[in-house]
């Protein structure tokens, strides 16, 4: 009896354990896009080499309008929120805290990092000497600089990612994205085989089919074929 009574303890003691890992977490979007209705997501930043990312990811299954309050264990996460036109994100630490945790996710910006811009009548053909990248621009389209994304603890995507959009006033304006960390085709939109890896894109409207006619077959990495 005394011994089932100590495993019966143990028992308690790791279950509460357990139940004392996991965090309260409300992330919010800023200012001007409080109740933007948002896909969210939350990826582990400390997964080892051969982990299944996407199954490591928690997903909310309906986008929602206002904070996403989240069950989450203490590590560092990206988290995510995607909606039609915007992209919200934020690199954070859940520290093991009793206490409910609230953060402020915030936009990606698709101007601040323009560094391609096609304004001409005929499309423009671009090459980025920093990651080797060449590809084609629609007339009236922009890129960011392409990047290589940092997955975490110093480790660095092989494949390059960029960011290609209409650069037109207001919301609304087609985009697509190269390579993106954390896109779930289902959540966020449609995805689509490139030679430096993949396109995805929020909606496949005209506009997109038409920036995607040009991009895509332009894509390709010094050294290799596009």
């Amino acid at each position: 009896m005394r011994f089932a009574g100590i495993l019966v303890a143990l028992w308690c003691v790791c279950a509460g354990a357990a139940q004392a890992a996991e965090v309260q977490a409300t992330f919010s979007l800023p200012a001007g896009f409080e109740d933007k209705t948002v896909s969210w997501s939350a990826t582990p930043l400390d997964l080892g080499p051969d982990a299944d990312v996407l199954s490591a990811m928690i997903m909310e299954p309906d986008a929602l309008a206002g904070p996403w309050q989240v069950v989450l264990e203490p590590r560092q996460y990206l988290i995510s929120a995607f909606s039609e036109q915007e992209v919200f994100e934020l690199t954070v630490t859940v520290a093991a805290l009793p206490a409910a945790q609230a953060f402020e996710v915030p936009l990606l910006s698709l101007e601040s990092s323009v560094a391609y811009k096609c304004d001409g009548a005929a499309a423009c053909t671009y090459s980025d000497t920093a990651t080797g990248l060449g590809f084609a621009l629609p007339p009236l389209w922009a890129a960011e600089q392409p990047f290589f994304a940092d997955l975490g603890e110093g480790v660095r995507a092989e494949e390059v990612s960029a960011v290609f959009f209409e650069d037109i006033e207001g919301e609304g304006g087609s985009v697509w994205f190269l390579n993106p960390v954390d896109w779930v085709e289902d959540e966020a939109g449609p995805c689509r085989d490139v030679a430096p890896g993949v396109l995805c894109t929020f909606d496949l409207d005209g506009a997109a089919e038409a920036g995607f006619a040009v991009i895509a077959p332009s894509l390709a990495v010094a050294g290799t074929a596009p």
